[in-house]
């Protein structure tokens, strides 16, 4: 398969691409709204039973509940979580199930994205950048790297056969990027898909679909403003290299020497001072992320 394919199949409508799911869609629209009731939260919530039980039972794991006593009701629940947590958490929730895995290893990319979009959040908490960084670092790493699964439904077998190589070829493949040997089967990478997918199936707003597109390769367009969007893709790159190193993946090339680059790590403002405390986070991170892929229990 080559790029033309891959761009044209990405718009079309009988390749099993899934829709974002509606109470995503519903939910993430009333939780921008900083005045919105909880009942109504609750209600949307609600109509999704799968959706309603993952929220109580992460509101009483261990991360959440804190020693507090069970809830068993929806709106106690997400009194507990926060009306501000709570989108990241719906998308978390959400997203893994839109996606069938196949000979995936879907849910690899899910702990490897979940451990990355916390992570990235702490690693902003920690650097004292505004509550609405935080936010969207939390939902572009969860989604940074969405453009795999989206290739490898258009094109399973190949998707497959190429990583199966991979996993074969450990050794002489740890040292090259995964992206490069992406272009070199398809002429494209997860990372362009993945930009593609949610700016164009998905009609996500950037920075989701730019940071997707950028996490590797830290490209910026020459008129993106410093700011926010800069921040995220810089947050979301060095919590992939830390995840990654620390063996948390879902390919055979990241976790061999595909760290991070040092002007991300520079632009954030970080030195080897504080690696330690990026540690004990990471470790937070992943558990928090196998607490999510179980649903909270």
């Amino acid at each position: 398969m080559h790029r033309e394919d891959v761009l044209r199949l990405l718009l079309r409508d009988d390749v099993g691409l899934p829709a974002l799911p509606e109470v995503l869609m519903r939910l993430d629209g009333v939780l921008r709204d900083p005045d919105v009731d909880l009942r109504m939260v609750a209600d949307l919530a609600g109509s999704d039973a799968v959706l309603a039980g993952q929220i109580i039972r992460m509101a009483n794991s261990a991360y959440y509940a804190r020693g507090g006593s069970p809830v068993t009701a929806l709106a106690p629940a997400i009194h507990r979580l926060g009306l501000r947590a709570l989108r990241g958490l719906v998308y978390a929730l959400t997203l893994p199930r839109a996606f069938k895995g196949g000979n995936f290893p879907a849910r690899l990319l899910w702990r490897h994205s979940l451990a990355v979009a916390s992570l990235a959040s702490e690693i902003a908490g920690f650097l004292e950048l505004p509550q609405s960084v935080r936010e969207e670092a939390w939902l572009c790493g969860l989604v940074h790297d969405i453009g795999a699964l989206a290739l490898s439904t258009i094109a399973p077998e190949e998707y497959a056969a190429m990583l199966a190589e991979l996993a074969a070829s450990t050794a002489e493949w740890t040292e090259i990027d995964f992206t490069e040997v992406e272009r070199s089967r398809f002429g494209i990478d997860h990372a362009e898909v993945g930009g593609i997918f949610l700016r164009e199936r998905w009609r996500l707003s950037d920075p989701m679909p730019l940071v997707a597109e950028h996490h590797h390769d830290l490209a910026f367009a020459p008129d993106l403003p410093e700011g926010l969007e800069r921040s995220t893709i810089h947050l979301v790159h060095v919590a992939n290299g830390i995840c990654s190193q620390f063996g948390v993946d879902w390919n055979p090339c990241e976790s061999g020497g595909n760290a991070f680059r040092e002007s991300a790590w520079e632009a954030l403002g970080l030195d080897l001072g504080k690696v330690e405390a990026l540690v004990a986070r990471a470790q937070a991170s992943l558990e928090l992320a196998e607490t999510l892929l179980s649903g909270g229990g």
